[in-house]
């Protein structure tokens, strides 16, 4: 079996350095990443000035009420690294460092993490990407973890672990805002745990009012957007007891024609199926944001690779059954749980905002399975690791290694690509000009165009070009 580590260890390291040289190499294209992400990092990592690049309204207002740690970072690491593709590197970290917190946590060895994250689609089709939904469900799926180790296990909740959960809800609701409704209930269950079992009446109280202290913390960006704009979740539109709290855009819904009517469990259970999503023989089966062309039966189902979804709930679901003693009984109610609730979540369907449920069930299953004591049947850690090492094969396959190796554009051939050299040149120096490219238009601002200073007003509609020359 020492042989079978090695091998697995050398898998695991070389992937990660293909994929470190590829989130360096690649400026991410997917349509979030230009549209919004890259713009906002340059702001706030000072590469490109305010007053260089006017945000549209839409942008203005999500700049506003967004949640900007994770642009905040990568526009930080596109200036120490001096090219954009280095804001790829915060969705990169999340993989190493969600397996050194489950190898410092639940004694799990970090080489099994990377192959069994990297074995999940989206997984590995974000972490060369600048989207924040990985980095955010990786520190949500920790916090989840936690709990459910609290109440699956007899031993007490160490201080270590408290402050881990607090560390892991602070980053996951201020990267992303969808993760709010599941930070919340991992929090209560955790906070409910620390009550009940707890021996220390002293020590319990100052574990709980620890994370008291921590909220704070957590709902700074829903009570900052309430002061300035009367709207948690601005910039979006909500409906709250029969009124409305403003917001520029509307809750966003979308699903194949097929689910439209469907309740969330069951949107949610078929897209773990991926029914409707493009055949294995296609490279685009799975991509960032599985998008299809509008009525297509699989229209942003799908990503976290059906078998391997079923494998692991079937591991989980033996491992539970077979042992009468010990953790695993008790885990598999606390994932039921996070099952049900996540199934109700918006959009549930749409896997991406979602990938705590996929993220906690691999590590749930590695920790079961190497924790120590561990029956050999289901599987054990060796067995484990050769499977995902087969399921992550397999994705690579599928998707032609698009995204494990440098496979995409830097900023120079994007802009020679995207942007006009010509209608660049035609540009007087000083002045304002309307460009409407999404999600391209960054790539116009000066910064990248040459010393000649002009600015860009960002549109996406003719209406909002008032002040400004339209590029056509």
């Amino acid at each position: 079996m020492k042989a079978v580590d090695l091998a697995l260890k050398a898998i695991a390291l070389a992937l990660l350095a293909s994929i470190a040289v590829t989130a360096l190499h690649d400026v991410s294209q997917a349509w979030d990443s230009g549209y919004y992400h890259l713009p906002f990092a340059a702001r706030l990592g000072g590469i490109v000035p305010r007053e260089a690049y006017v945000l549209s309204p839409a942008n203005r207002g999500r700049f506003g009420g967004f949640p900007l740690l994770g642009e905040l970072v990568q526009g930080i690491l596109w200036r120490l690294t001096g090219r954009p593709s280095g804001a790829n590197l915060l969705a990169f970290a999340s993989v190493p460092f969600f397996a050194w917190f489950l190898r410092r946590s639940f004694a799990v060895p970090a080489h099994l993490t990377v192959l069994g994250l990297l074995a999940v689609p989206l997984v590995q089709t974000h972490v060369t990407s600048t989207y924040v939904d990985l980095p955010a469900n990786a520190a949500l799926a920790a916090l989840l973890l936690i709990a459910v180790r609290a109440w699956a296990s007899p031993e007490e909740t160490s201080w270590r672990r408290v402050l881990g959960a607090i560390a892991a809800a602070t980053l996951a609701a201020n990267l992303k805002t969808l993760t709010h409704p599941m930070v919340a209930l991992a929090f209560v269950a955790l906070g409910a745990r620390l009550v009940q079992a707890s021996a220390d009446r002293r020590e319990r109280v100052r574990k709980v009012l620890a994370m008291v202290a921590s909220l704070p913390l957590l709902v700074s960006i829903p009570l900052k957007n309430l002061a300035i704009w009367g709207n948690p979740y601005y910039p979006v539109e909500m409906r709250v007891l029969g009124r409305v709290l403003p917001g520029i855009d509307t809750p966003y819904s979308s699903s194949p024609d097929w689910l439209d009517a469907a309740p969330g469990p069951v949107r949610f259970a078929c897209s773990l199926l991926e029914l409707g999503v493009r055949p294995f023989s296609s490279a685009d089966r799975w991509t960032v944001d599985q998008w299809m062309p509008p009525g297509s039966d699989g229209a942003r189902m799908g990503g976290f690779f059906n078998a391997y979804v079923i494998a692991n709930l079937v591991l989980l679901v033996v491992r539970a059954v077979r042992e009468r003693e010990g953790p695993a009984r008790r885990t598999a109610a606390a994932f039921a749980a996070l099952t049900f609730a996540t199934s109700w979540m918006p959009q549930s369907h749409e896997l991406r905002y979602h990938l705590q449920w996929m993220i906690t069930l691999v590590g749930i299953n590695l920790w079961l399975a190497c924790r120590e004591g561990a029956p050999r049947i289901p599987a054990t850690p060796a067995a484990l690791g050769v499977g995902t090492a087969i399921a992550t094969g397999v994705v690579i396959a599928v998707t032609g290694a698009a995204w494990v190796r440098p496979s995409g554009s830097t900023l120079d051939e994007l802009v020679a690509r995207r942007v006009d050299r010509a209608a660049i040149d035609r540009i007087p120096a000083g002045s304002r000009v309307c460009v409407r490219r999404a999600p391209y238009t960054w790539l116009w601002a000066s910064p990248f165009n040459g010393a000649k200073p002009y600015v860009v007003v960002e549109a996406d509609r003719a209406e909002e070009c008032a002040d400004a020359e339209d590029v056509p």
